[in-house]
This record gives structure tokens, sequence and C-alpha cells, in this order.
């Protein structure tokens, strides 16, 4: 299936942490976070990796439908978040819309 100049927007952000149980206090939260956001109508499409050689760093990757799903999702996390700001990692966001998406299943 190959998109082209569809309207769908990409987030990634990389969390450095200070440390490895900050990143994993990080994930447990946003486990907890995706588990009570399941229960909205609300849609997610969310990924959220850790790196396996530095521990303290943390990537997620949202895909939002367009700048209104957006909002809608940022506004509920901002309203749902309990990450304390003591946690403070260095962050790099990246965004942008998707201009080509190819999915291919393996035969």
């Amino acid at each position: 299936m190959l998109i082209e100049n569809y309207m769908t927007i990409l987030r990634i952000t990389i969390r450095t942490f200070q440390n490895q149980d900050h990143a994993e206090m990080f994930l447990l939260m946003s486990e907890k976070i995706a588990e009570e956001a399941s229960k909205t109508v609300l849609k997610f499409n969310v990924k959220i990796i850790q790196s396996p050689t530095q521990k303290n760093q943390v990537t997620s990757v949202w895909e939002y439908d367009d700048e209104k799903h957006m909002r809608e999702v940022r506004k509920y996390l901002s309203k749902n978040n309990s990450i304390p700001n003591s946690l403070a990692p260095k962050e790099i966001v990246y965004l942008g819309e998707i201009k080509v998406s190819k999915l291919s299943k393996a035969s």
C-alpha cells in the first residue's frame, strides 16, 4: 500500500533521561497512560521504544490523522500526565507531514 501526500502527521520525540531508572519510570507511566487512554473514544497511534545500548534514552513515535487530531491527543495527554517534572529529560522533537509511506507484507 503506497500513500502519497496524505495529511498524516508524524511526531518523533527522543528523550534522554539522567539515568536508566528515570527512563524506566517514564516507560511505566507511559504504559499506564496508554491503558487509561484505551478506555476513551480518542484514537491513539504511538510506539515507544527504549534504546538497547543507551537505556536512559526513550523514543516515542506518534502518528496523527491531522492537526485537529494532534491537538486533541496532546490536550488529553497534558491533562492526564502524571509524569513528575523532576524527571526533566532532554528532548528532541521532529514533526512533519507524511509524504510517502509504504507498507508491504512479507511473502
